[in-house]
């Protein structure tokens, strides 16, 4: 592998859940784009779902139930989908980058696919899970719980000695500056190795196939420009340069992932004042 591709920034992907917002009349969001964290998120359940749209990224989640701080991880949904919650709880949320993986050790990304897991299965000390949850409960501000989960991870969790020379974290980074546009060939060409071998590592290191996780972070940086262009005109438009072969095979994707077309997606989250409950917290 050269090492060109080291030299270069890798365009930033803020992964998004847009129907997350529309679940309360309040979100605040918080973006932190370092230590493979993608942003903070909080809000109170008004419902008791929520939809959730493939994003290939874990999320970590807190809340209270009677007095009681609970936690759990819930990894990337195939297609579009429905997350339960806990009417009128207060929900304190981290979403790392796509790919990542913070709890690599007690369990692998294909076993988060689809799935949730609680917090003893992501930490097996009970000192540690008490002390996180005895700390997460006691923060009662959005910037204090952030405050609290960053040191704890930036402890346990956390890969201080990322290996960027590393055949994972080559893959990761080409993916993420294609915008999804990726093929295996291509990856196999600038790496040198083979792409059943490509194939094989993906599946290990990120938890699904590789055309999945192309087209999923395709498909995020996609509803981003949707959301970023929301009261566009010609938003749709800018969604299609990410990386769609036509308007046709765009809109396609959208719907299997969404369960809208762009233009309906946009409809819906203008309708439910998507940009009036989002509050970003710089």
């Amino acid at each position: 592998m050269s090492n060109e591709w080291r030299k270069e920034n890798v365009p930033a992907l803020s992964p998004r859940q847009p129907e997350f917002v529309l679940a309360t009349t309040n979100y605040s969001k918080k973006c932190i784009m370092k230590y493979n964290l993608s942003h903070f998120y909080q809000f109170t359940a008004e419902s008791d779902h929520m939809g959730v749209i493939p994003d290939a990224c874990i999320d970590m989640l807190f809340w209270e139930k009677d007095g009681v701080m609970k936690a759990k991880a819930a990894g990337t949904l195939l297609e579009k989908g429905t997350a339960k919650t806990e009417l009128n709880c207060q929900y304190f949320g981290v979403r790392f980058l796509p790919g990542v993986n913070p709890i690599a050790d007690n369990v692998k990304l294909n076993e988060l696919v689809n799935n949730e897991i609680s917090l003893e299965d992501m930490l097996t000390s009970a000192g540690e899970r008490e002390g996180l949850l005895d700390r997460m409960y006691e923060a009662k501000s959005f910037h204090k719980k952030a405050e609290v989960f960053l040191d704890f991870y930036l402890k346990y969790f956390y890969n201080h000695a990322e290996d960027k020379n590393s055949l994972k974290y080559v893959i990761h980074q080409q993916i993420l500056k294609s915008d999804g546009s990726l093929k295996l060939s291509e990856l196999s060409s600038y790496t040198g190795y083979s792409e059943r071998y490509l194939n094989q590592k993906i599946h290990e290191d990120f938890g699904m196939n590789p055309k999945n996780l192309i087209r999923f972070i395709r498909f995020q940086k996609s509803v981003s420009r949707l959301v970023e262009t929301i009261h566009c005109a010609n938003g749709a438009d800018a969604a299609l340069v990410s990386g769609y072969y036509d308007q046709s095979h765009f809109i396609k994707e959208f719907v299997k992932m969404s369960g809208f077309t762009p233009s309906a997606y946009v409809d819906t989250l203008l309708g439910n004042a998507y940009d009036k409950k989002l509050h970003v917290i710089y």
